[in-house]
């Protein structure tokens, strides 16, 4: 190649355009390839039938009172239905706190609550990993849920396939 004193390859194009073009060209392939590839994958997924616990913890009496069995629930940036709520039970907010003495003991919190919910319904399941969107449903994950009537940040303390 030959390369004019002006920085033009031939007397036509800038090296530098060229290496701007094809970094453009490489990325928009790259983005192509991953796209196409996620695409597929995602397309590949068993429905489960799934019963789910979750612990909603620390929160006041009027927030459990708004949890109502028949509720859909859903994971709440992709929208994507967890279920539909079949059971609530409401407990006393527990802390460590000390006594006269200095020893620990697990007291209540006024006005605060834990709620266990358990919600029923149809999850995708990616190679055997459970997913309402792109959250995975196993014990000990965090997942954001909403409904109508309230949104909370719930840890996922059980889940069992029904089918």
């Amino acid at each position: 190649m030959k390369i004019i004193e002006k920085g033009k390859l031939f007397g036509y194009l800038n090296i530098f355009d060229v290496v701007i073009v094809l970094l453009i060209l490489g990325a928009v392939g790259g983005l192509f390839a991953k796209t196409a590839t996620l695409k597929k994958v995602m397309k590949d997924y068993t429905v489960s039938r799934v019963q789910t616990v979750l612990l909603v913890n620390n929160v006041y009496p009027e927030q459990a009172e708004s949890i109502r069995p028949g509720a859909v629930v859903s994971e709440l940036r992709s929208g994507e239905a967890l279920g539909v709520v079949k059971e609530v039970r409401v407990k006393d907010y527990m802390e460590k706190a000390p006594d006269a003495q200095g020893n620990w003991h697990w007291s209540p919190v006024p006005g605060k609550k834990d709620v266990f919910i358990t919600v029923e319904g149809d999850l995708k399941s990616y190679n055997g990993f459970l997913r309402v969107g792109q959250v995975n449903v196993a014990a000990g994950c965090k997942i954001n849920i909403t409904s109508p009537g309230f949104g909370f940040e719930a840890q996922v303390l059980k889940v069992d396939v029904l089918q």
